[in-house]
């Protein structure tokens, strides 16, 4: 071989590992919606100009099923490189080993991290380790209308203006409701929202845990916070200067504190720099004069802000690690910043682009919000694992004492043991032993063996006909494998592995399956809240025979020989095609307890107003109310209807009987197995309603209006408690069984089909 083959031989290889190496794959996913999408794709365009041997496949996936699309992957051991991830989700994913210390690589990249804030690097420290770069973040601060300041002889609030310059300044801007160029209210300063409120606790010297966050009695209750709470709650109840806009899923789904800010119905709100990009359209438009303050200061005490962020993280078992962090730095730097930047959707994370859009900025908003920093301190949900199970669990304590006038001390003294049962919960799962996430096949292994079952069902049933119907059974069974091949991959597997997880503890961001027997069971009986989810299940099913009556009702009028009956029928179908979350929103609309049309139609009836979703006693009737949806239940009486022979209303009309005699005597009776089945599907229907309970209430006020299913997603989604979910699932199971076999035991035998 000569020398100058030799070295192709040799020089083959080293091209083909560096071939390869130039085709490095990483995978970005963030929840940017369809204006922030274009940014981020501009910043990854940069960063591929600069390192040319890596391609960046860039996915957004905006709204809710951000995180449950990154659990999933996280869940089947194949993460993408880089994900966006929001400060409350640092420690469970830290706790749980699922993130990357990207320490070892600052020295190894040169990765400057003075470029960033201190106080927002430090959100996704954990000891020694540090799991994600800063993209950027934001105080909570007030937006108000200087127009509407000035109108009232208002001065604009100062950086050190109090609780009662607030207050004197929401009594002055107030208007009664019906006076001409008033707003009925000043400021939108109270919603029931943990994370809107906690910074007035923490002015007052309060706090809702203690430092190490291992306790909340003492803290909750304690004097401070429950002032702060009760000044909050007085804006509405005493002082009638915040207007109602509903339970905090009211007013945050609906929009309702930006909607009545932006059209000039109310003069302050409580906000983040989320919402900047919004307000400067109005503002350059000139259709609203903004100003920017900082949250008060209770008097004599230190003004204290809570401070919002998100940052980039690599999984642990990332497949390109190094290039991984590179990009997530980069993500996060100044170029990054500087392009994101351009639609102010949060402070930049880089000093030196915050900076500059300081000096961009012609309103003066961008400086309001840097000189907030020094006051920010961490929130806790960024640093208790499973913080949000805690949130919840205060919104309801303030619920108790604002909706059910509830007495203050009493209740937060109540509330705080049982915060100190959840937090004590809470450290028994970090405390389990858990491996980082390794590539796993357990759904596989079941697929596999839920096939093998249906196969040899099959061969079973093949090998056991007659020789005669062998044909018959083989064609059969052909038809059918398209179905048996769906059902056994989507059905029978999902419902196995159900049943599988059910006797362990799964956290889904963790590979680790610990058996615990009838653990989750034994929990789940002594789980107060699933009790209450179940009773309010069986009381919302109570709406099934009442929307029944009426679908029956309207079936009997569309069953008329009328011009332009198909038309109506068609009309009152309708309601069964339209999305059922665009339809909830504006019920909540309608709902709403100052603006709603609801409340508004009363008024004409000289009926008082009702508080709809915001009360304990009327939020399940409201929701029922809404879930009486007639088209479908109406289509299949009318199919009933059309079903009976006209000999029967011929013979009754011979023997002169009237209407109601008609419809007793002659269309109940033959509508016997609608009416069934109808009932049935209706039943299981409501026992597994979940949508326009997360859209209207996400199960409150105060448990009120929690269901089993929304139960089941709390503990599944929110609690990453996938074992537990599980057993949920199946006591729903057994309970849907169970009732079904009674309406076949009771109902069913006096159906006919004849």
């Amino acid at each position: 071989m000569t020398s100058k083959a030799l070295a192709i031989v040799l020089l083959v290889p080293c091209a083909c590992v560096f071939s390869t190496r130039g085709q490095v794959t990483l995978r970005l996913v963030d929840w940017a919606g369809v204006e922030e999408a274009p940014l981020d794709q501009k910043a990854i365009a940069c960063f591929e100009k600069l390192h040319p041997e890596i391609k960046v496949l860039y996915e957004p996936s905006s709204g809710r099923q951000y995180e449950e699309k990154i659990l999933s992957a996280l869940a089947s051991g194949d993460p993408p490189d880089i994900l966006l991830v929001d400060s409350k989700d640092i420690p469970t994913f830290a706790n749980k080993n699922t993130l990357l210390n990207l320490l070892p690589y600052i020295s190894e990249l040169t990765i400057d991290t003075s470029q960033w804030y201190s106080h927002v690097l430090a959100i996704a420290r954990r000891g020694h380790a540090l799991y994600a770069f800063p993209k950027g973040f934001t105080p909570l601060m007030i937006f108000y209308n200087k127009k509407m300041f000035r109108a009232a002889g208002v001065g604009c609030p100062s950086a050190t203006w109090t609780w009662d310059d607030y207050l004197r300044a929401a009594l002055k801007l107030t208007r009664p409701r019906g006076n001409p160029g008033g707003s009925g209210e000043s400021d939108a300063a109270f919603t029931n929202y943990f994370c809107s409120w906690i910074p007035w606790v923490w002015s007052a010297g309060g706090d809702v845990v203690s430092l190490g966050g291992r306790e909340s009695s003492g803290y909750l209750n304690s004097p401070r916070t429950e002032a702060a709470l009760q000044f909050l709650i007085d804006l509405r109840k005493r002082y009638h200067v915040t207007p109602d806009v509903g339970t905090w899923a009211q007013s945050e789904k609906t929009g309702a504190n930006y909607q009545l800010f932006s059209t000039g119905k109310i003069a302050m709100i409580i906000d983040g720099h989320w919402r900047v990009p919004k307000f400067l359209q109005f503002a350059e438009s000139g259709a609203l004069d903004i100003g920017v303050a900082p949250l008060p200061a209770r008097a004599g005490e230190k003004r204290v802000n809570v401070m919002y962020e998100s940052g980039w993280c690599v999984p642990v078992n990332a497949p390109h690690p190094r290039e991984a962090v590179l990009l997530a730095a980069f993500m996060a730097g100044e170029a990054a910043c500087r392009i994101r930047a351009e639609r102010r959707l949060e402070i930049p994370s880089a000093i030196a682009v915050a900076r500059e859009t300081v000096q961009s900025d012609t309103l003066g908003m961008e400086q309001s919000f840097l000189e907030e920093i020094p006051s920010c301190r961490q929130p806790w949900g960024s640093i208790i694992e499973r913080f949000s199970e805690i949130e919840w669990t205060l919104q309801d304590a303030v619920d108790e004492v604002m909706i059910n006038d509830r007495p203050m001390h009493e209740t937060m003294t109540v509330y705080a043991a049982r915060i100190d049962a959840e937090l004590h919960a809470i450290r028994a799962q970090e405390a389990c032993g858990f491996k980082p996430i390794r590539e796993h096949s357990e759904i596989g292994r079941f697929l596999i063996a839920v096939a093998l079952c249906v196969l040899t069902g099959c061969a079973v049933l093949y090998l056991t006909s007659a020789r005669k119907h062998r044909a018959a059974a083989r064609s059969a069974l052909t038809f059918l494998a398209p179905s048996l091949l769906h059902l056994t991959v989507f059905i029978f597997t999902p419902i196995v592995f159900s049943a599988y997880l059910s006797v362990h503890r799964w956290d889904i961001v963790v590979a680790d399956k610990p058996y615990v027997g009838a653990g989750n069971f034994a929990e789940i009986f002594g789980d107060a809240a699933f009790w209450g989810a179940l009773r309010n299940t069986f009381l919302y099913t109570l709406h099934v025979p009442v929307s029944m009556a009426i679908a029956l009702a309207i079936a009997l009028m569309m069953h008329q020989r009328l011009r332009g009956i198909g038309f109506l029928r068609t009309i009152c179908f309708l309601p069964s095609v339209t999305s059922l979350v665009a339809v909830a929103l504006v019920w909540m609309w309608i709902y709403h307890p100052s603006f709603g049309i609801a409340n508004f139609l009363l008024g004409f009836a000289g009926v008082s107003p009702l508080p709809w979703l915001n009360s304990t006693q009327t939020a399940m009737v409201s929701v029922m109310i809404f879930s009486i949806w007639l088209g479908y239940q109406m289509v299949i009486f009318l199919a009933g209807l059309q079903g009976i022979p006209e000999e029967f209303y011929e013979a009754a009309r011979i023997d002169g009987a009237t209407r109601w005699q008609l419809f007793h005597r002659v269309i109940l009776p033959l509508l016997q197995p609608t009416t069934f089945f109808i009932l049935v599907t209706s039943v299981i229907g409501s026992f597994q309603v979940f949508t326009s309970i997360y859209i209207m209430t996400a199960g409150g006020p105060v448990g009120s209006t929690d269901v089993i299913v929304y139960h089941i997603y709390q503990a599944a989604w929110e609690q990453l408690r996938m074992g537990y979910a599980s057993a949920m699932s199946w006591i729903l199971f057994v309970i849907v069984m169970i009732a079904t076999w009674i309406q076949f035991r009771w109902l069913g035998r006096a159906v006919e089909y004849s």
